[in-house]
């Protein structure tokens, strides 16, 4: 691998790492959103993936069953 290679290669990795980083910044705020949200006596159900599909009898308290709902896709500016 030459360096031009090299330095293709370690763009391409600083992207994908950048990338990493912001969907997990996401994450941890979506995170905080849910704990301050039952800190005021909201439901966990509320930023759940499967709130639409549930069948739980637990709905509306949060279960073992709950995890975060992916974001949604961000809109791409067409200017």
């Amino acid at each position: 691998m030459n360096a031009r290679q090299a330095a293709k290669a370690a763009s391409i990795r600083i992207e994908e790492l950048e990338n990493t980083g912001k969907k997990a910044a996401a994450d941890i705020k979506t995170y905080n959103e849910v704990i301050l949200g039952m800190i005021e006596g909201k439901s966990p159900c509320d930023w759940c993936e499967d709130q639409q599909e549930c069948q739980r009898e637990v709905k509306g308290k949060g279960c073992s069953e709950w995890w975060l709902r992916f974001p949604e896709p961000e809109a791409k500016d067409e200017s």
